[in-house]
């Protein structure tokens, strides 16, 4: 009983808010969002409705959330905290008062340049996230009903937006989707995410789309336990070592261990380990993934495996190999030929 008034009165707000919305195109000349003002009293009802919505939304996972099967936190968690925290962050880029319906001025550069709308776009995958990790059909449905809203915003908006900032807001409609292109959009993201994304955490997600993979698509245990603990340790001891090797190099170079700056580097390291792998930090991970898709015992695992390959290669590798080529120039360019990236692959792949 307390979930249904509840959920009714989240409803309604959202009804409210979509009703208000349309009434423009019933009624010439009427505007509710965008406001006309930050003093009107359509700016104010609509903030007061979407707090009230909001605090259904979190009312209600409260009271529905239970222990559940750890993908669906491993998996929800990660695009809750994806999704929402991109669109707090480009949120604060936009400026809090143009989110809330002032035009202050016209973004187009960062996340803008590759959608006209990119915080509804994250928070739609913020949307999914937090419907997976709560469970509960009445906050799936609400949440549904808000990711719908994010996507007609922009049909009340982009008029608004035109009589605002005229030719420039034409031009930009014209070079932007309003959404987002697939292809073009995912390589835009990955560009902005190199080198932001601490490998650490690369290493985190692929262990738990490993684990989902071998709970939810398993088929035959491939080794038996007692076959597979001892080759899962062999693998940690491997990856152990490769690490210690790396950091004892960069020890004696005195040469920064932050894979997020490569730009501070002081020097090249092309002694020891450095010799037979460019990238032995990362090696180290993928044996530590190994380890684990061994212990788990089902080849759906390895898909954690690929997963980590082309991640630490797209958002790590590859631009620190541009930055160091930058700085380092013929010295670089020359242990790029003759040292492998990964152990046993030959050349600058």
């Amino acid at each position: 009983m307390f979930n249904s008034v509840v959920f009714a009165t989240g409803l309604a707000a959202v009804i409210a808010i979509t009703t208000l919305s349309l009434l423009k195109f019933i009624k010439p000349g009427f505007e509710f969002w965008p406001p006309p003002s930050p003093k009107s009293w359509q700016h104010a009802t609509f903030r007061t409705l979407f707090r009230v919505f909001f605090s259904v939304l979190v009312i209600l996972t409260m009271v529905n959330l239970q222990s559940g099967s750890l993908w669906r936190y491993l998996v929800g968690g990660a695009l809750f905290v994806i999704g929402f925290g991109l669109a707090l962050r480009w949120t604060g880029y936009l400026g809090w008062r143009d989110a809330f319906g002032e035009a202050t001025g016209l973004k187009t550069q960062g996340p803008f340049a590759w959608s006209r709308n990119p915080i509804y776009m994250v928070s739609i995958i913020g949307m999914i996230g937090w419907a997976i990790v709560v469970g509960s059909p009445h906050l799936t449905i609400l949440l549904g009903l808000w990711a719908l809203l994010y996507l007609g915003a922009p049909l009340l908006e982009e008029p608004w937006l035109e009589r605002e900032f005229g030719q420039a807001f034409v031009d930009y409609a014209k070079r932007v989707p309003r959404y987002f292109a697939l292809p073009k959009t995912i390589n835009q993201m990955l560009s902005w995410m190199e080198l932001k994304v601490p490998p650490v955490l690369i290493l985190f997600v692929c262990t738990g789309v490993m684990y989902w993979c071998a709970t939810y698509l398993d088929h035959a245990i491939v080794l038996p336990l007692v076959a597979r603990v001892p080759l899962a340790l062999v693998a940690a001891i491997v990856a152990t070592l490769v690490l210690l090797a790396a950091l004892r190099a960069f020890r004696q170079h005195q040469t920064t261990v932050n894979p997020l700056e490569p730009n501070r580097s002081s020097t090249v390291v092309t002694s020891g380990i450095y010799a037979y792998s460019r990238n032995p930090m990362y090696l180290s991970m993928f044996f530590l993934l190994l380890g684990w898709a061994v212990f788990l015992g089902q080849l759906a695992a390895t898909a954690g495996l690929l997963l980590y390959l082309a991640a630490i290669a797209r958002l790590q590798i590859v631009p620190e190999e541009k930055i160091l080529t930058g700085k380092f120039g013929d010295t670089y360019a020359d242990y790029l030929a003759s040292s492998p990236r990964w152990l046993g692959f030959t050349g600058s792949n």
